[in-house]
């Protein structure tokens, strides 16, 4: 089962339904205390790592069984990346139209996108353990600095929601990614009226995917406030703090690569 795109979706499923490791050597059926794969010196990471789509029972599965805090899907969603590397699927990411249907941008002088305006005292509201990193990742902008504040309709937004691996392996979150990123802005699936990526990362989780996401054109806004939705499940993932990305689409060939982030 390490070219899970050559089996049936039964096959698949019930494989990962079950979690029957029984003759099966795909890195997420495997023992989890494995120590994660390490790359010899000279092999090229980059050069490894691959997405293709894959069916929405297969993206649904893999949460079930590996998403940490997500177990589920959401129903409306556009598209679903299985993240492969050396071949072998690794997990899955989600494109869909977010939640809410328009999100407020701020943008500079010259038009490009700014995050919104965080004084110190908002900073200091948060619990300590983030405030470090929010005065590293956020940029400083002030009221002062914002020349047209814009509210835009979420037909025009992209989450990249359910980041999942099934397997502990150093960068693979981020590397993955960055190849899903270029994947999909390149696809029919991304419309040209589609104008930002989103996507949220756990404030108490910190590393290789900000830098990853930074890279690759991708500005942090802000975060999010811990808060339960009203006419959904309750999850503990909505009791914590996430820093919410964007990213601005550039046309394809204008779109900063994979290879360009890869050491």
């Amino acid at each position: 089962m390490t070219h899970v795109t050559n089996q049936s979706v039964e096959s698949f499923y019930t494989c990962l339904e079950t979690g029957d490791d029984l003759g099966c050597t795909c890195p997420i059926h495997r023992d989890r205390d494995r120590e994660p794969f390490t790359a010899p010196l000279g092999l090229s990471f980059a050069d490894r790592v691959s997405v293709e789509p894959i069916t929405r029972q297969q993206a649904a599965t893999i949460y079930d069984a590996h998403h940490a805090y997500m177990d589920s899907l959401p129903s409306v969603n556009l598209t679903h990346h299985g993240l492969y590397y050396r071949g072998e699927l690794m997990g899955a990411i989600t494109y869909r139209y977010p939640l809410l249907s328009k999100k407020r941008l701020h943008f500079g002088p010259d038009g490009n996108l700014f995050p919104e305006p965080i004084s110190d005292s908002d900073i200091e509201r948060l619990p300590p353990e983030l405030r470090s990193t929010a005065r590293r990742i956020i940029p400083t902008v002030s009221d002062a600095d914002v020349a047209t504040t814009t509210v835009i309709s979420g037909e025009t937004i992209i989450e990249a929601a359910r980041v999942c691996l099934g397997v502990r392996m150093a960068n693979l979150a981020s590397a993955t990614l960055a190849r899903s990123q270029e994947r999909f802005v390149q696809s029919p699936t991304c419309e040209d009226d589609v104008c930002y990526l989103l996507t949220f990362v756990r404030a108490d989780y910190d590393g290789a995917m900000i830098r990853a996401l930074r890279d690759k054109g991708w500005i942090c806004t802000g975060w999010t406030q811990p808060s339960q939705a009203g006419n959904r499940e309750e999850k503990p993932i909505r009791e914590r703090y996430k820093w919410r990305f964007l990213c601005p689409i550039d046309p394809p060939e204008s779109q900063s690569t994979f290879d360009r982030w890869s050491p």
